[in-house]
């Protein structure tokens, strides 16, 4: 990677490599700037693998180089990470006090990067209409500056926290835009995960075909990335319960553990996954399921209290057996 300034967008992309490339940027004697990415890189890293002491050792480094670079924008980007790191190791108050000098240091579409970044941390924390402010802010900012990455990150995130206040419909219009974005940026990993997104918004308006439809589709692409996130089976688990499918979500439970047993579970790195604790859900946290029944596909009459168990065969909602190959075409959502 020739300029520094790009390790910091690979590290969601291409995580391993953004680290190597910052190892090796330290070993070259950079000026205090360059070395200032260098530590932003690796402790943005370990923050999404959770070791956060050793990010939170990288990031002050990071901040100390800043400042002694003198760019008021580097200082404001390390100092923004940092809060959120201290966010996620339960230090709230502190955390988005750091968020708060950050803002105020930033202006256009630099200061829409870190208003976006605070609205992240407000999400974690359940302050969604405080993040929702900071994304009204941020969203229009960045999209009149051609600044697509941080827009598409921006979209993402504005779309979660619209899927848990309910309006589901702003939330598939999000999710739906954020992965276009990263489609033509050929981002992958962060294409994948609006896809999964949207499977959830499925799941919350009852269109429990539709979600299946996006899990499976995701999971090729996670597949083909060479990782799948142990989240994938959790919300694929939810949705068959919904769907009365209790044996295919043992068997998917059973699977994930063996995978994750063996080592595969790793989650991707992606532009939201930063806003999550060890052992906490992914912000993509899945709903609770649809209030409401949801109305069945064609050709499907599902057994009613009473009405003995009759299934319709061969429907991928009512037939006990693999999914993949039992789904009627009418109950396909895409």
């Amino acid at each position: 990677m020739g300029d520094p300034q790009d390790l910091l967008d690979a590290v969601f992309a291409r995580p391993d490599e953004a680290v190597a490339a910052a190892h090796a940027l330290l070993a070259d004697s950079p000026s205090a700037y360059d070395a200032s990415i260098a530590h932003h890189v690796i402790g943005l890293a370990q923050r999404e693998y959770g070791d956060l002491d050793a990010a939170i050792a990288q990031l002050r480094r990071a901040r100390a180089l800043a400042t002694r670079s003198g760019s008021a924008p580097r200082w404001a980007d390390v100092v923004a990470s940092l809060g959120i790191a201290v966010v996620h190791a339960g230090r709230s108050g502190h955390g988005l006090a750091l968020l708060d000098q950050a803002v105020a240091a930033a202006t256009g579409a630099h200061g829409a990067r870190v208003r976006f970044l605070r609205a992240g941390a407000l999400w974690i924390l359940g302050r969604h209409r405080e993040a929702l402010a900071d994304l009204r802010i941020a969203v229009p900012v960045l999209r009149r500056s051609g600044d697509v990455r941080w827009a598409g990150r921006a979209l993402t995130l504005r779309g979660l926290i619209n899927l848990v206040l309910g309006l589901v419909k702003r939330a598939d219009t999000d999710l739906r835009a954020a992965e276009r974005v990263f489609a033509d940026l050929d981002e992958r990993h962060a294409s994948a995960f609006a896809l999964h997104n949207r499977g959830l918004v499925a799941f919350r308006s009852g269109d429990l075909p539709a979600a299946l439809s996006c899990l499976d589709d995701v999971e090729r692409r996670y597949r083909a990335l060479g990782t799948v996130p142990p989240e994938l089976a959790i919300d694929r688990c939810a949705v068959l319960l919904a769907a009365g499918l209790a044996r295919e979500a043992v068997s998917e439970a059973g699977a994930a553990l063996e995978r994750t047993g063996r080592g595969r579970g790793r989650p991707p790195a992606g532009p939201n996954s930063c806003w999550r604790r060890p052992g906490q859900r992914s912000p993509r946290a899945i709903p609770p399921p649809p209030r409401r029944t949801p109305r069945p596909p064609p050709g499907c009459s599902p057994p009613s209290a009473g009405s003995g168990g009759t299934r319709t065969p061969g429907c991928w909602c009512c037939k006990r057996g693999s999914r993949r190959t039992r789904r009627r075409r009418g109950c396909s959502a895409r």
